[in-house]
């Protein structure tokens, strides 16, 4: 999966009637993912904050956004609506979650080998993010990949272990 540069249609309206739902109780919306997973849809609103989101958090919210999506067009698309935290190893996905990802570990794939790696999986840290190549820094040195060679980033959940550990 490439690096997306928006949201499909049922993405980007539930992205537009759950915003401030989840920016009003304190939260940051990561990310909407619309995705088919055997006969079902599932719609996931994924939600962040500096101190990690609870169930409690997810709850909170859940009978907002429910009968929020309930009102919208594309709600007989949806089979199951879902409200989470993005995760110690979320998905960047998307081109503007890479300026919020800068200095962060990451694992990235990518689908050829870029020059300067010896692996299309890697893990290092997020160093710069310049519109068209991300800049990330390992054991291996510092390497530019274009954004299309990308197949996958995820953050590496050590990154947070390890700011967590620190109290």
């Amino acid at each position: 999966m490439a690096l997306a540069k928006g949201f499909g249609a049922v993405e980007a309206a539930a992205e537009r009637a759950v915003r401030p739902i989840v920016e009003e109780h304190g939260y940051s919306l990561w990310d909407v993912v619309f995705i088919k997973e055997g006969a079902c849809w599932y719609l996931r609103i994924l939600i962040d904050k500096p101190e990690g989101i609870s169930i409690d958090d997810c709850t909170s919210i859940d009978g907002l956004i429910n009968a929020e999506i309930d009102k919208q067009e594309f709600i007989d698309k949806v089979d199951y609506l879902e409200i989470g935290s993005a995760g110690l190893e979320r998905s960047v996905r998307r081109i503007e979650q890479l300026p919020l990802s800068i200095g962060r570990r990451i694992k990235l794939k990518t689908y050829k080998l870029a020059e300067g790696l010896d692996s299309k999986n890697v893990r290092g840290v997020l160093e710069d993010f310049d519109g068209d190549t991300i800049t990330i820094k390992g054991d291996f040195g510092t390497v530019r990949v274009a954004v299309p060679d990308i197949s996958a980033i995820n953050y590496d959940d050590f990154d947070d272990f390890d700011k967590l550990m620190e109290g």
